[in-house]
């Protein structure tokens, strides 16, 4: 019974004084509102005045100023890192473009040993000849009698066919004969 009467107080309570009170404090803030007042603005500022609310509000503004000088700090953060990439992003691209430039440096050089070593290679061969050519055929087939065949090709290559036959008339008939057969499958 007292659970009861406790229990119908509570209602009682909630629907004579609480109710009310909230419908009336709401139509009120409405009414406010149209009239061009920031109700929650004001509610704040006389809030800051009441010592357990100021509390509340007190702690709420600390967090979000924690809140916005962590926020500007990264963003601060931010943009240094966007710079520095910028920045190495720079310095990629003339790294790429010097990089580009040495292949082609390199290439060029290398070209140039080539021709060179060609130019090199020709010169020998023209002494080469020169010397062949000056030298009797019998002696020319002494030496190349020491050589294996494919030293005597190199040589025989860059003499002219009237020296190349002399020296082959001299050479032993079975060297003469394997060289010819070679020099036949080079033509070919």
């Amino acid at each position: 019974m007292k659970q009861n009467e406790k229990s119908s107080r509570m209602v009682w309570f909630l629907l004579v004084i609480f109710v009310p009170f909230v419908f009336a404090l709401t139509v009120f803030g409405i009414v406010l509102s149209f009239m061009g007042v920031d109700v929650w603005e004001e509610a704040k500022n006389t809030g800051k005045n009441i010592p357990v609310i100021k509390n509340v509000f007190s702690e709420k503004s600390e967090v979000a100023v924690t809140n916005n000088v962590q926020e500007n700090q990264w963003k601060t953060k931010l943009d240094e890192q966007e710079d520095y990439i910028k920045i190495l992003s720079a310095d990629l691209q003339k790294k790429e473009k010097e990089v580009t430039d040495l292949k082609s440096n390199i290439a060029l050089l290398e070209k140039q040993v080539e021709d060179a070593e060609t130019t090199v290679k020709d010169e020998e061969n023209e002494q080469l000849k020169k010397l062949y050519e000056a030298m009797s055929a019998k002696d020319a087939a002494a030496v190349m009698s020491e050589m294996n065949n494919n030293q005597i090709m190199g040589i025989l290559t860059l003499l002219q066919s009237e020296t190349q036959a002399a020296i082959l008339a001299k050479l032993d008939a079975k060297r003469a004969a394997e060289l010819t057969v070679l020099m036949s499958n080079k033509s070919l």
